[in-house]
């Protein structure tokens, strides 16, 4: 087990930065500047640990609870309605479904101790906002939940490598949508601005995102804009007004 007053730091980077500057997404939902936070983890001394550390590092991370079960961790999210649920990853993907809906706000943020504790296309497909490692200092998880707030998918990028890329290669796996997604993302699209552009929900842009990835055998924004510069793929119009996401 890791203690958190054991953390050393160790880079962490968003491994999807957008391919030029673009207007950052919404906020997250929060009140008096803070964000809300329930933790659920089967180590009480860890989670414990990084109440201590989130109160010192990052005051505007207000820990509301610790759940050590599935039960618990459901009752304080439905009691509670928190912006951010870091998970366990022991505890599997079913305890986070529920607060993945896309009627829910929360956003779910997967700790392991290792990283072959869940299956990370799984998780991404289920709407998972981040995956971490419980071995990363204080100032990369503080960082990894700045930037799931800001709607980001953050996951390790050898991670990343490894297992999001099973899908066949190239353009030729691409649906059609998946194509639609592909020009919008390498004119500097976010994926709330592809979400109006497509009429889908940000979230389902997401995981269509992260696929488009795997097939082209990329693991950021960039490499897939310079993909499809480099297959002739034009730049879309942009018809942002009058539509709205799911």
């Amino acid at each position: 087990m890791v203690d958190p007053a054991d953390y050393r730091p160790d880079p962490y980077r968003d491994p999807y930065p957008a391919p030029r500057p673009a207007p950052d997404p919404a906020p997250a939902p929060v009140s008096d500047g803070h964000v809300t936070l329930v933790i659920c983890d089967s180590q009480p001394i860890f989670a414990q640990g990084l109440v201590q550390l989130l109160r010192i590092e990052a005051p505007e991370f207000e820990v509301q609870g610790v759940a050590t079960s599935a039960d618990e961790l459901h009752e304080m999210a439905v009691r509670l309605r928190p912006d951010v649920v870091l998970l366990d990853a022991r505890f599997g993907l079913g305890p986070a479904r529920p607060l993945l809906s896309t009627s829910s706000l929360t956003k779910v943020i997967l700790i392991a101790t290792s990283d072959h504790e869940t299956d990370l296309g799984e998780a991404v497909s289920a709407g998972v906002s981040a995956y971490l490692l419980k071995e990363h200092g204080i100032s990369d998880i503080v960082q990894v939940l700045r930037l799931a707030l800001r709607g980001l998918l953050v996951v390790p990028e050898e991670l990343a490598r490894t297992t999001l890329h099973a899908s066949p290669a190239g353009l030729g796996g691409l649906d059609e949508l998946e194509r639609q997604i592909l020009v919008h993302l390498a004119s500097g699209a976010t994926n709330r601005e592809i979400a109006r552009r497509v009429n889908l929900s940000e979230r389902t842009v997401r995981r269509r995102v992260i696929r488009v990835y795997g097939k082209l055998r990329v693991t950021d924004r960039v490499d897939a804009a310079l993909y499809a510069e480099r297959h002739g793929l034009g730049t879309p119009s942009q018809p942002d007004s009058g539509r709205s996401g799911d």
